[in-house]
């Protein structure tokens, strides 16, 4: 039933994303590294980086962390779930625009977790915000800086 909610979320979150202009979604594609600082908590490190391109209806992830690629797939961003590896483990993730906010809704195992990246600072800096949604805990705001644009995918 939970998943049943949470996919018809992503559907009317999806409704919403597509009246929105392609050129914001466009802003988020680019090569992005966690700001010296940008680590908040004990166990994090500042290697992290992201790696998104975007296509009309798709997303292409890659996230490195000191070098090391820890995941990379496409997934659609019409609400759709993708089955993904990340870290060596399975995951379920749905990706969707809210505006120009691109929104990751991942599952592995009984964890999900929802992510909003949003670009700022004129779209020199990405804010990834992640929310524990069950189990429930703390939101973490973490800021990246742009490292190179990226073009969008054929």
């Amino acid at each position: 039933m939970r998943w049943q909610v949470w996919l018809l979320g992503a559907a009317l979150c999806t409704a919403t994303g597509l009246a929105d202009d392609g050129a914001d979604r466009a802003n988020i594609a680019g090569i992005w590294e966690l700001q010296t600082g940008g680590a908040k908590d004990p166990g994090e490190r500042a290697g992290e980086s992201w790696i998104l391109e975007t296509k009309e209806d798709a997303v292409h992830i890659t996230r490195i962390d000191d070098g090391h690629k820890l995941a990379e797939f496409e997934c659609n961003t019409l609400g759709r779930e993708c089955e993904v590896k990340d870290s060596g483990h399975s995951a379920k993730v749905t990706f969707w625009f809210n505006g120009p906010k691109l929104v990751q809704l991942e599952t592995r195992g009984s964890r999900t977790v929802k992510r909003r990246f949003s670009t700022v600072d004129q779209g020199n800096a990405m804010d990834v915000e992640e929310i524990p949604m069950s189990p429930e805990g703390k939101t973490v705001v973490r800021r990246f800086t742009r490292v190179q644009r990226v073009t969008a995918r054929q």
